[in-house]
């Protein structure tokens, strides 16, 4: 596993030039969180990373395997939520037994437990988006990225989720490239943090946030003083 360099990266979106010879680092088993306006190029960055958005210039560092988590489930609804998990492994994970202990015990980090056998249909949103969590986490790459996927959760379970994954991603020790408009989510998550402005792009600020995941609160000194700094920069 190393840093994802992304070197003169030049992308196009409808004829306009979202990025222009643009440079950045994502550092290795960190989570890296991007903020920025609507259409800025946030998704457009990710969908290049990982594989599926043409552009020009060099993205280094993607080649243990990517996995990607979207704002929807996109969850295949015709099968259990433990065969939606199973199905990402089979072609890896040759041992059926060895499948089950992982899928087990992700589902045991992300409190999915007692959905396994029930269609995705049968479960609410909030259980859908930790079913997707960990399809992402159980999938073998070193590198995950996020779009946006606590957009649609209340508050309370979006609180409660952050800190899952915040937990879970420390165990498993991927590097996250995560993107949201939500300061709060900056701030309870990141390690690294960048603020993106547009037409091209350019990062017009970064930074670390360097207390322990696990013991942030919001009301923090330290965090309303970073706050400040990102709302500066975002407005």
């Amino acid at each position: 596993m190393s840093d994802i360099r992304v070197k003169n990266f030049t992308c196009s979106y409808e004829q306009k030039t979202i990025f222009d010879n643009f440079d950045v680092t994502f550092e290795q088993g960190k989570i890296n969180v991007i903020l920025g306006g609507s259409g800025v190029g946030k998704t457009t960055l990710l969908n290049a990373i990982a594989g599926i958005k043409s552009y020009e210039g060099q993205i280094e560092g993607c080649e243990g395997g990517v996995s990607y988590i979207f704002q929807k489930d996109r969850l295949i609804p015709s099968i259990s939520v433990y065969k939606n998990l199973d199905l990402i492994l089979k072609g890896v994970v040759k041992d059926k037994a060895e499948r089950k202990r992982m899928i087990e015990q992700t589902a045991v980090d992300l409190e999915i437990s007692d959905v396994l056998k029930s269609l995705p249909s049968e479960i609410s949103g909030g259980q859908a988006q930790r079913v997707s969590m960990a399809r992402a986490f159980l999938y073998p790459s070193d590198v995950m990225l996020l779009d946006e996927p606590f957009k649609a959760l209340d508050t309370a379970l979006k609180t409660r989720l952050i800190k899952q994954f915040a937990a879970l991603q420390e165990k498993k020790n991927k590097t996250v490239v995560f993107v949201t408009h939500a300061i709060d989510e900056c701030l309870l998550l990141a390690d690294d943090y960048f603020v993106f402005d547009d037409a091209p792009v350019k990062i017009v600020l970064q930074g670390k946030i360097n207390s322990k995941k696990s013991e942030r609160k919001l009301t923090d000194k330290a965090l309303e003083e970073t706050r400040n700094l990102l709302l500066q920069a975002i407005v």
